[in-house]
């Protein structure tokens, strides 16, 4: 049998009008159309469902049988219509927000006291892990939402924008380029260097699997330079501590130097706009028509934080 819930209704409704055009009336739908459902419906079962008496259908007893079954199934769905809107407007529940390493200080410090405060009726958990792996637990279902760096490695969720910015170099104070550093305007934060100069250079960045890799990779490719990886880490602080030992250079988000600590100890140089790379964090959720009420709060906050510094 391969009925579904919409041939269902249809029935159900002609048993109760007793009348094919009554029905249609009622369903909003053209007479023809649902005599073709009765009879595709009655072929499927290979039973007839009415009998003509007068100018009214009438159920047969096969008729009778699939009415009371359809009533129960219809009852079914609304009951569990009914469950899931209480879920969907409770103001309590579970929400759990994955995060990758860089950006976790980040959501547990601007983000996540905001919510508690706001919904402390609601469990928030934080899971972190890997860009890579947030996207996999996003599609198994067992994260609600990510707090992740695009570009997408497996599937193109819908995202709202949290956090954007332009990259930056880093290097040591003792570094060999900042003689060749230029400003393109006195209003400038940090002077522009020509990184075509860094082929061979020594790098630090992050490992396999990291966005924040995968986009120091692409400035390499744009730039055309080869770099010489001295080393990788999961951890900026580590990475930080090493170019300032003049060990090699990195490229971050600009906006890390807001929320990462102190970088007065290294020196930071724009990069041109044909080699630079526009870093983008996006809150990312696995289907726009399953939004929990406890989903919609954190991207309400989402939504201001980005406002606030991006807007």
């Amino acid at each position: 049998m391969n009925l579904n819930v919409r041939e269902i209704e249809y029935i159900l409704t002609i048993a109760n009008e007793g009348s094919i055009t009554k029905a249609a009336q009622k369903l909003f739908i053209a007479q023809p159309s649902l005599s073709q459902v009765l009879k595709r419906v009655e072929a499927e079962l290979g039973v007839s469902l009415f009998n003509r008496v007068k100018s009214r259908l009438k159920l047969t007893p096969e008729g009778e049988v699939f009415v009371s079954s359809g009533q129960e199934i219809m009852e079914i769905i609304r009951k569990l219509d009914d469950k899931f809107s209480v879920l969907s407007n409770a103001e309590s529940g579970k929400l759990v927000v994955g995060v990758p390493y860089l950006l976790g200080t980040l959501v547990a410090s601007c983000i996540l006291p905001i919510y508690r405060e706001r919904f402390p009726q609601i469990d928030l958990q934080l899971v972190e892990s890997s860009s890579t792996e947030l996207e996999q637990l996003l599609m198994s279902g067992s994260i609600d939402i990510c707090v992740i760096p695009l570009p997408f490695k497996f599937n193109s969720f819908p995202h709202r924008m949290f956090l954007q910015s332009r990259m930056v170099l880093l290097s040591s104070k003792s570094n060999e380029i900042q003689t060749d550093s230029y400003r393109k305007s006195p209003d400038d934060r940090f002077p522009y260097v020509d990184i075509t100069r860094l082929n061979g250079a020594p790098f630090i960045i992050g490992h396999q699997g990291q966005r924040i890799r995968t986009i120091n990779e692409a400035i390499f490719k744009k730039a055309h330079i080869t770099p010489h990886i001295v080393m990788t880490s999961r951890n900026q602080e580590t990475i930080k501590r090493m170019v300032s030992n003049d060990v090699g250079y990195t490229f971050i988000p600009e906006h890390y130097l807001e929320i990462f600590g102190s970088f007065d100890y290294l020196d930071c140089y724009y990069l041109e706009p044909e080699v630079d790379f526009s870093w983008q964090v996006v809150i990312a959720y696995y289907d726009d028509s399953h939004i929990s009420t406890a989903m919609k709060h954190f991207l309400d906050i989402t939504d201001e934080y980005f406002e606030r510094h991006f807007g």
